[in-house]
């Protein structure tokens, strides 16, 4: 009789201790989903504080003695979604995975490091100016294999899916990876007959990139711009006149052009100091692959195409035609 007596006792007590668990892991009344911040190397027993504070958990002790029943892993920072009705033990398993919230993001071929910082801002995933500091950190950038002024250029243009509120610097260095990954599977054996650099590719890549229209042109397009460095020809590129001038829309005016700026190759001979923006594939691939050909000029036909010219005479007549539209006998049969 005595042991039933035990028994039952012990049955009850294993009963009271059960409901008590089951309460405090259960969602707390008039709980509402909400967005949860978890700070970088922030603790636990803080976290268990506003999670409370939130109305998210019923009790921050029987949070905080998870971690130890459980053998506690730190906290996984970052922008959470927590709905209503999770228990204690979903939201702990929740912040120890780091099931944070994340964002699609595509980068267009062709942005530059300041468009790309304002994707990355309108999609919550980065602040525009800590990216743009880390961006142009020469220091961070050489600890990852980065040797310019910037990261320009170097960041893959390509769709992503980063968490919100991101650290700038892994986003920085996905971007690298994937255009490690790019180069990787492109034919690089002309660099050296071409005498390019890695860094001196993603600029011809750059300037490719910004004023190819047609896909076609780009290798034709590439070889003006080689020719004209052989020939020690400025490279009177007009998307170098914008990057100077941090003017990336509308029209370029005279005083664009008289810009003392490094990269205004209207002024300067030979490459600007850092690509202009983040080339493709098929920029780069264009890049390491001119048309063979003599082309020096061309000029745009304001349809997307343009007209490639051998000497000064010829491109001045198609610059008149086409972009001034004097009617000066000039003939297109061009057909690449």
């Amino acid at each position: 009789m005595k042991l039933i007596k035990r028994l039952a006792a012990a049955f009850c007590v294993i009963i009271c201790i059960a409901s008590v668990l089951f309460y405090l892991n259960s969602p707390p009344s008039l709980m509402q989903s909400e967005i949860f911040y978890v700070e970088n190397g922030e603790a636990l027993i803080s976290v268990a504080r506003r999670l409370r504070e939130q109305n998210l958990i019923e009790s921050e002790i029987f949070f905080s003695g998870l971690g130890k029943v459980l053998h506690y892993a730190p906290v996984k920072p970052g922008k959470y979604k927590i709905n209503t009705g999770a228990s204690s033990l979903d939201i702990f398993w929740m912040l120890i995975r780091g099931d944070i919230l994340r964002r699609r993001v595509t980068i267009p071929e062709g942005y530059n490091l300041y468009q790309i910082a304002e994707r990355l801002e309108r999609d919550d995933i980065v602040r525009k100016d800590k990216f743009l500091s880390d961006a142009f950190d020469r220091a961070f950038l050489a600890s990852i294999g980065i040797r310019a002024e910037s990261a320009e250029g170097y960041l893959f243009p390509d769709t992503y899916i980063f968490p919100e509120r991101s650290d700038s610097r892994s986003v920085i260095k996905t971007m690298l990876g994937r255009l490690k990954y790019v180069l990787n599977q492109v034919d690089l054996s002309n660099m050296n007959r071409l005498n390019l650099s890695t860094h001196t590719l993603l600029v011809m890549a750059s300037l490719i990139e910004k004023e190819a229209r047609k896909s076609f042109e780009r290798t034709y397009i590439s070889a003006v711009f080689h020719n004209r460095m052989k020939r020690r020809m400025k490279l009177d590129c007009d998307p170098t006149v914008r990057y100077a001038v941090k003017r990336f829309t509308g029209p370029i005016y005279y005083q664009d052009l008289q810009s003392p700026s490094p990269y205004n190759t209207y002024i300067q001979y030979g490459y600007p100091p850092t690509p202009i923006c983040s080339p493709g594939r098929d920029s780069i691939v264009a890049a390491l692959n001119p048309k063979n050909t003599d082309f020096l000029f061309f000029v745009a036909r304001n349809d997307g195409s343009h007209y490639f010219s051998r000497t000064n005479r010829e491109h001045t007549r198609a610059v008149e035609f086409y972009q001034r539209g004097k009617q000066n006998g000039f003939t297109d049969n061009q057909r690449l």
